[in-house]
């Protein structure tokens, strides 16, 4: 049976050389994690939430990549819109469209910053049973 996703990520990740200071490696790790959200669905009323992650995951890497300045700079404007948006509906289900675009956003400043825990926790064997990390081509973890 053929990994679609898999393929998917492998293709992202081998558009640019894999550089942990590059912005493309950031746009193409957090657009992977976009990818990897979307196996959440489960045709409930919550997956409002769960589009509203995956959409502005995509969001986030396009702001990552196109940022001027450096993976700390894309990292700042991802804080700022997190905190942003959390000001809108502080009080919001931890589900809901609100809490899930913060946290796209707290999510990409993470990737920015070397941080690939939410990277490592989606692309682990879920659902299906299919450990896609390798395709993400992460260093190697701490400890």
């Amino acid at each position: 049976m053929t990994d679609h996703l898999g393929r998917r990520i492998e293709h992202l990740m081998s558009r640019y050389p894999v550089d942990e200071s590059s912005r493309h490696t950031a746009w193409a790790r957090t657009t992977a994690l976009s990818e990897l959200v979307r196996i959440l669905r489960t045709n409930e009323p919550t997956d409002v939430g769960v589009e509203t992650l995956e959409a502005q995951l995509r969001l986030a890497a396009i702001i990552t990549r196109d940022c001027d300045g450096d993976l700390e700079d894309a990292a700042a404007h991802h804080d700022r819109l997190a905190s942003d948006i959390t000001a809108v509906q502080p009080d919001a289900d931890p589900w809901s469209p609100v809490r899930n675009a913060a946290r796209a956003h707290r999510m990409a400043a993470a990737i920015c910053r070397g941080d690939h825990s939410d990277l490592r926790l989606f692309a682990s064997p879920r659902k299906d049973g299919i450990d896609r990390t390798p395709a993400l081509r992460l260093p190697s973890a701490e400890g």
